[in-house]
């Protein structure tokens, strides 16, 4: 009788992440969730994902309740953990929480006008635009989420900032079941205008561009039906 197929041979000691703890297990989930290599409604089986990962069970099992907690995954009676499928209301009120909090954040970068802040936006946005050129599109996609974490972390709010870096996530999620064709593509739309008001101190165009920003992005997905996904899980982790 054939066995089951396994990840043996497909991942091994050369081509296997470097994870030892549950805080670098939690990171490797986290990213590949959020650059869409796991992709919504994914089952997360603990078996592999100890053999993808070369960590024990209560490792891949610590990992998964904190990505639980987080609205990243969901535990189903019965069934195990997948990632987590927003519906269309969960998904309008998360960009609603993002425009509210984002604002304050935005506000807050913008009034103080530091230029140290305003100097590591720069190196963001640049870096982004260097990748594109390149073609490295899931690079280029995760620094443009990582503006709107990166603006939240220099608003001097700590609080602030998880909750953005959540809400970006969670919004991957949202943009892979609900987009119009474009992906991520429009993350990056108005990051550098963003950059020039906070840096001349103009705090009303700032909070004004960033919510009309986040607006737009939501604008341009369709809440009343899904893609459909297809999943892989054999390429997700190897390097």
């Amino acid at each position: 009788m054939k066995q089951p197929g396994k990840l043996v041979g497909v991942m091994n000691d050369r081509n296997r992440p470097r994870v030892e703890t549950v805080e670098d297990a939690y990171e490797h989930l986290f990213s590949a969730i959020v650059d869409q290599r796991l992709l919504p409604g994914t089952k997360l089986t603990e078996l592999a994902l100890v053999e993808a990962l070369g960590v024990g069970r209560r490792t891949i099992a610590t990992a998964l309740q904190r990505l639980t907690w987080e609205k990243l995954v969901i535990f189903l009676p019965k069934r195990g953990a997948f990632v987590a499928a927003p519906d269309a209301d969960e998904a309008r009120a998360v960009f609603a929480a993002r425009i509210a909090i984002e604002a304050g954040t935005t506000e807050a970068v913008a009034r103080a006008a530091d230029p140290r802040a305003i100097e590591r936006l720069q190196e963001n946005i640049e870096q982004e635009h260097k990748l594109r050129e390149q073609g490295h599109m899931r690079e280029a996609i995760h620094l443009s989420g990582g503006f709107h974490v990166l603006m939240a972390e220099l608003s001097g709010n700590p609080i602030l900032a998880e909750q953005v870096h959540l809400l970006v996530a969670r919004t991957s999620l949202i943009v892979n079941l609900f987009d119009n064709q474009i992906g991520l593509a429009g993350w990056h739309d108005h990051h550098d205008e963003l950059i020039n008001h906070c840096a001349k101190g103009e705090v009303d165009e700032a909070v004004a561009l960033m919510r009309e920003h986040i607006a737009e992005l939501q604008d341009a997905l369709i809440l009343d039906r899904r893609r459909p996904v297809a999943f892989d899980m054999l390429g997700v982790f190897g390097r």
